[in-house]
């Protein structure tokens, strides 16, 4: 009777060890972390001066936010200024 019991529970905690042991080895997936949009500190004056034009605090939130996102994109920031209807700056 209490080997009707023991082995069900022997067998459970055996195979509880061993799917550990196995989950070590098995292959781990690759997370590629997505760079961080750049901070406001890291925005060209000239973009932030576009930003600033704006009378309502979100406003001026979401011009920055779609700054960063545009820099995310297109990683130059001569092109999101073309973009966001700014010329170029040399140097």
């Amino acid at each position: 009777m209490i080997g009707e019991v023991l082995w069900p529970l022997a067998f459970a905690y055996a195979a509880h060890r061993i799917s550990n042991e196995v989950a070590k080895f098995a292959p781990k997936e690759e997370v590629q972390e997505k760079p961080a949009f750049p901070s406001p500190s890291d925005i060209p004056d000239d973009l932030m001066a576009l930003a600033a034009q704006e009378n309502e605090a979100w406003a001026q939130e979401q011009v920055v936010r779609v700054i960063s996102e545009k820099y995310e994109e297109l990683r130059d920031w001569n092109r999101v200024r073309r973009t966001m209807g700014i010329g170029v700056i040399d140097g």
